[in-house]
């Protein structure tokens, strides 16, 4: 194992995957990758169950960009960061793709755990990226605590 790309949404559940992808890239002597996808501004800001269009420029969202790159340095530091558009992909399809160009060995990401009725309304990112991937991919409840690889 060579690459191991760790996702994050910058959300504090999101950033819960990176201290095991560290032990583990750590234990495994592998390239650690942070990459953080962003969604189209253009197909606006969705919650749960709403729906409001947004104008944003491509001067705005390159600044955006900017900043959350300077930011994941900092909770990151000493790894390597990423940060991309969705590009009208969905996230899962956007993290497969980046894990192939990138020739990640696995994905390691947090789950938000959900079941049921709060799974069939909003998807689930970790279950699209299991379903679509080729590697492997470690899922983290954000709970879990740091697992000690043997190195």
């Amino acid at each position: 194992m060579t690459k191991i790309l760790v996702t994050t949404d910058t959300s504090k559940l999101g950033d819960a995957a990176l201290p095991h992808a560290r032990a583990l890239a750590r234990a495994l002597g592998a390239e650690l990758v942070l990459l953080s996808v962003q969604p189209d501004p253009a197909a606006g800001m969705a919650g749960e169950f709403a729906y409001a269009p947004v104008s944003v420029t491509a001067e705005e969202m390159q600044q955006e960009d900017r900043e959350l790159q300077r930011a994941l340095e900092q909770v990151a530091e000493g790894t390597r960061v990423m940060t991309e558009r969705a590009g009208g992909r969905s996230i899962a399809r956007t993290i497969l793709d980046a894990a192939q160009a990138e020739g990640a060995s696995m994905i390691v990401m947090t789950t938000h755990g959900r079941s049921g009725l709060g799974r069939v309304l909003l998807g689930s990112v970790a279950e699209a990226v299991v379903h679509g991937a080729t590697i492997p991919v470690l899922l983290v409840k954000g709970e879990q605590p740091v697992a000690q690889w043997p190195e």
